[in-house]
């Protein structure tokens, strides 16, 4: 048990290093840049036909959290074509979405919390957070297609995962967005009490 501790430990060592090297000025700039065009040109038209065909009822993937009739009831209204449509963003541009976004958020938060806090602990807990996102995107979009592509049989239980995995996607994604902003104002802080220190 001690040796898979310090195993784990050696690994979020090994990640946090990784990532210490990677999350630069220029790469964060140039993965913002990316994040951005790819909302824009692909996710942002895709999930408006998507709204379109179901007649304003909109993606399921939008939602914190959902019961099984909610879901069906919305699956319904997208119609043959709206649900294939929908299975296929969910599992092609949806599944690059989320990892782009993790990614955006593994390199900000590293590169405020390197800043922010000597102690590497607390750089390698906030780092885990992005991961859970991707994993609870990915696996929410897997059971939204299964439900989209099995219509009209309903599946309550895939359902209600799908459900439990977007609320742990916007929980993380929600966890990501405080964590920048923390770190950043203890980052803004400790640069206030480095200058107050110089000036005396």
């Amino acid at each position: 048990m001690e040796e898979e501790t310090i195993e784990n430990r050696r690994l979020l060592e090994t990640i946090s290093d990784t990532l210490i090297d990677l999350a630069t000025g220029p790469r964060i700039l140039l993965l913002l840049a990316i994040f951005g065009v790819y909302s824009l040109a692909a996710m942002g038209p895709a999930y408006r036909r998507i709204e379109t065909l179901s007649g304003g009822v909109g993606a399921i993937d939008f939602l914190i959290i959902y019961s099984p009739e909610k879901a069906y009831d919305m699956i319904a209204a997208y119609g043959q074509q709206g649900r294939y449509y929908y299975a296929a963003i969910a599992l092609t541009l949806d599944t690059v979405f989320p990892i782009l976004l993790g990614l955006v958020f593994s390199f900000v938060l590293t590169y405020v919390f390197h800043r922010a806090y000597s102690e590497k602990g607390v750089l390698q807990r906030a780092v885990l957070v992005p991961p859970a996102a991707i994993v609870a995107d990915l696996l929410e979009n897997i059971g939204i297609a299964t439900m989209l592509l099995t219509y009209p049989q309903k599946l309550p239980a895939v359902a209600l995962l799908a459900s439990a995995f977007s609320t742990v996607k916007w929980t993380a994604v929600s966890a990501e967005a405080v964590l920048v902003v923390v770190g950043l104002v203890s980052w803004l802080v400790k640069a206030g009490f480095r200058g107050d220190q110089t000036g005396q």
